[in-house]
């Protein structure tokens, strides 16, 4: 049986494990499930378009592009309100639950 999206799959994973296992706020939870989350390519996707505009979704709330995308995402995160970040945390949470 062939794994669906398998180098997605670990990533995704540990940032959720990372958002669901801290008793940190919910916006450095965030931070530290950034770096699996940017792990993650756009590309292991592209053979299904809904999922591709899901995940850019996430990538484009987490940080948009403007060159250290990681230094950025923490930035971001950093000054989300608990709301704004317990969105990101529930839709990374969602789409590893579309993928597994």
């Amino acid at each position: 049986m062939d794994i669906r999206y398998p180098k997605a799959r670990p990533l995704l994973f540990e940032a959720v494990r990372v958002l669901a296992s801290s008793p940190e706020s919910i916006q450095t939870r965030l931070i530290d499930a950034t770096e699996s989350l940017l792990s993650v390519t756009i590309d292991e996707f592209a053979c299904d378009p809904e999922l591709t505009i899901k995940f850019a979704r996430i990538l484009d709330l987490i940080a948009v592009d403007r060159g250290d995308v990681e230094a950025t995402a923490v930035e971001t995160a950093a000054h989300m309100s608990d709301a704004q970040a317990g969105l990101i945390a529930d839709l990374v949470c969602d789409f590893l639950y579309e993928i597994a």
